[in-house]
């Protein structure tokens, strides 16, 4: 037995353990700064994924619905529509909408306009008027749309200059809000307003 034996020097069995030494602490340092990209990596992408969850949220539960537009035509001696009234609310679930965001394009076949939210009435814009507002969030300073809220927007004839709205006439409605889905509406003006003041456009 004791022949089959073998003996290392010293010498040897030092030069033994410092290599080993060597290759773990080489080992720890690599799985030390794999886990730091790891978990960098994990961070990073955690964050955007909750940001765009939010965002996703917001844009399928902020959505508006048009209820009903009118033509004003001012009096029946008028041959044109004088203003646009169109009557909006939240959607069921909807987040809070702020007018002051939300950007109304009236097009035809060649002009396209955009109208941004005022508080009194000025070229190129349009002004509204809370219809129903239970909570007081909307006013002209702070036009705010909450659940169960209706507005009516009015957009002058004097703010989209070229476009006359007369009768057998087709022309494009666009609500475009900060978050959500646009609103396009495709609209034809009846065939006669015979002796009404206001004219039902949509539904």
């Amino acid at each position: 037995m004791k022949a089959n034996q073998k003996f290392l020097m010293n010498n040897e069995r030092g030069d033994i353990g410092v290599g080993t030494l060597i290759i773990f602490i080489a080992m720890v340092l690599v799985a030390a700064v794999a886990a730091t990209v790891l978990i960098y990596t994990t961070g990073a992408l955690q964050q955007k994924a909750t940001k765009t969850s939010k965002e996703a949220t917001q844009q399928i539960s902020s959505n508006i619905v048009v209820e009903q537009v009118l033509g004003d035509r001012g009096s029946v001696a008028n041959l044109t529509i004088q203003d646009l009234l169109i009557r909006l609310k939240p959607d069921v679930g909807t987040t809070s909408i702020d007018l002051r965001q939300v950007i109304v394009t009236v097009m035809d076949t060649t002009i396209r306009t955009d109208l941004t939210y005022s508080n009194n009435t000025s070229s190129s814009s349009y002004t509204a008027i809370a219809v129903r507002d239970e909570d007081n969030s909307f006013s002209v300073d702070t036009p705010v749309l909450n659940s169960g809220d209706l507005i009516e927007i009015k957009v002058p004839a004097t703010s989209i200059p070229g476009i006359t709205l007369a009768p057998r006439k087709t022309f494009w409605l666009s609500l475009n809000q900060e978050l959500g889905q646009a609103v396009n509406l495709e609209i034809a003006t009846p065939n006669s307003f015979g002796v009404n003041v206001y004219v039902r456009l949509y539904p």
